[in-house]
């Protein structure tokens, strides 16, 4: 079945130009036997480099050339991938073992040389300053015991270590090391289905591994980078995309209505407010701050501007991760309430903020920061709303350097699925934090290192409780992810935020 638009001419003018160039792109392909084409909001910033980042947008690109040693199902339970099991050695030493059936694209077997070669590059000065590091920042060491068995050592104990092993993605390890990251980048070697047949500004050609340990069911894969929602929308539409990532409740249902199918998954993270510590100013009373997390009605948010697929926030931590506190009450909408503590705090007429955001990067993102700014309004707090381009606003978050007085920020816990993964980022353990609440911090380092997971588990639950304690932030509701698929696709399937590329299929 082919979905077909009235006239390519509905496009928003401004992107029929990239539209154009997508025409260009696979009109080759288009309609190849075999060829399965994904439209994505942004392609890989490092390329083919395997350490730049674990998270969407870049993993939708990357999980089809390379494997980690553990992965994790859709209901959130770790499971073996590259490897088959895991032990403790000692407080700071994990021993892996590597399956015996897995060949890089190139042939060469998968060995523990692989996985030091990996962790080496990471501990080193260079791949400091690598995304993945910041997901794997306790490594220390790996040594190889055998061809098939590695230790990790870790700067501390660390019992939830296989967890982040999920972001530790391997790269074949002769390449790298002959290649260096920006040679390799262009020419990635991995374990996945695919290997990268040619990477350009405009998308990646993959070409299937036929010995694969997970093999592929179509020959070869497009991924391309559009930009514009609309103009995937659109060129799924016109049957010259097969999968349309990154999309919003609206162009599912235009989807739908066109005869394609629409799917949506929740995301293991929380989207919300932060409050800037690091300025003077209402915000440092906590009543302020509950004031303004009882002003949002997150229901009308998510019934109206993202098709009632998500779920209110009532702590920074997703339902299905280690340490969501399912005992904590749930998040109220009561702008009365709100009012009063406004007032009790010296505020009886409100105050303006600034809000800096950025927009386009997920689901109907402007309108809920207008409908946001409006209830804020309805209370009294006159929202001022900065848009920052992603680029500058990914800079900021990551240097902790925010202008306005609240900020838009997720409560990220993947590759982990972990709730002290959040911690990284919004608590005293970033080098320049805009909320440190000493406090909190022992019983976060005593989480880190607890091996009774009973016990572990009750301090993370903890660590949520004083967090929606003192409120550092107004927790929103989880993120939730679209997708738009051609009838004629098959096995569209993800564990966490990795596409499963090997069960993808295309039917005639």
């Amino acid at each position: 079945m082919i979905m077909r638009l009235k006239s390519i001419s509905t496009l928003l003018p401004g992107w029929r130009v990239v539209f154009a160039a997508l025409l260009l792109f696979t009109s080759q392909s288009t309609h190849a036997e075999g060829t399965l084409r994904i439209g994505v909001n942004a392609l890989p910033l490092g390329l083919g480099n395997p350490f730049r980042s674990a998270s969407p947008p870049t993993i939708f690109t990357t999980a089809a050339v390379f494997d980690a040693l553990t992965r994790f199902d859709a209901a959130g339970n770790l499971k073996p991938w590259l490897a088959t099991k895991w032990e403790p050695v000692d407080a700071v030493t994990w021993r892996f073992t590597l399956r015996d059936d897995v060949l890089f694209s190139t042939g060469e077997p998968l060995t523990s040389d692989a996985v030091v070669a990996a962790v080496e590059f990471l501990v080193s000065e260079a791949g400091v300053g690598q995304g993945v590091r910041t997901e794997t920042r306790f490594l220390k060491a790996a040594r190889a015991i055998d061809s098939r068995t590695v230790d990790i050592t870790t700067t501390e104990p660390l019992p939830s270590w296989p967890r982040y092993a999920a972001a530790l993605l391997i790269p074949e390890p002769n390449a790298w090391r002959k290649l260096g990251l920006e040679g390799f980048a262009r020419a990635p070697v991995g374990t996945g289905s695919y290997r990268a047949e040619r990477i350009s500004a405009g998308g990646w050609t993959l070409t299937a591994v036929p010995k694969a340990w997970n093999k592929p069911k179509v020959s070869k894969v497009e991924i391309l980078g559009i930009p514009d929602a609309s103009a995937r929308v659109q060129a799924l539409m016109a049957d010259r995309l097969d999968i349309a990532t990154m999309l919003g409740p609206d162009d599912i249902a235009a989807i739908q209505a066109g005869g394609g199918i629409g799917v949506s998954w929740t995301y293991p993270s929380v989207n919300g407010l932060s409050f800037n510590m690091n300025l003077d100013g209402p915000w440092r009373d906590i009543r302020v701050r509950r004031a303004l997390g009882l002003a949002v009605n997150r229901e009308r948010i998510i019934e109206q501007l993202l098709g009632g697929r998500s779920v209110p926030a009532n702590q920074p931590a997703a339902r299905t991760v280690l340490g969501y506190n399912p005992d904590l009450p749930a998040s109220r909408y009561d702008p009365t309430a709100a009012k009063a503590l406004l007032a009790a705090a010296g505020y009886p007429n409100g105050f303006p903020v600034t809000l800096e955001v950025t927009t386009g990067s997920a689901p109907n993102d402007a309108a809920i920061f207008q409908q946001i700014a409006a209830d804020f309004a309805a209370v009294g707090v006159a929202v001022t709303i900065r848009v920052t381009p992603a680029p500058q606003f990914v800079t900021k978050l990551g240097r902790g350097k925010f202008d306005g007085e609240m900020f838009a920020a997720p409560w990220p816990t993947a590759p982990a699925l972990d709730v002290l993964r959040s911690m990284l980022m919004h608590s005293c353990m970033r080098p320049d934090p805009w909320w440190c609440d000493q406090e909190i911090m022992p019983t976060v380092r005593e989480a880190f290192r607890e091996t009774d997971p009973d016990k572990s588990l009750k301090l993370r639950q903890q660590i949520m409780a004083q967090y929606v304690e003192t409120a550092p932030a107004v927790f929103l509701f989880q993120t939730t992810m679209f997708a738009g698929l051609s009838p004629k696709v098959t096995g569209f399937r993800l564990d966490a935020d990795f596409i499963n590329y090997h069960e993808l299929g295309l039917t005639p």
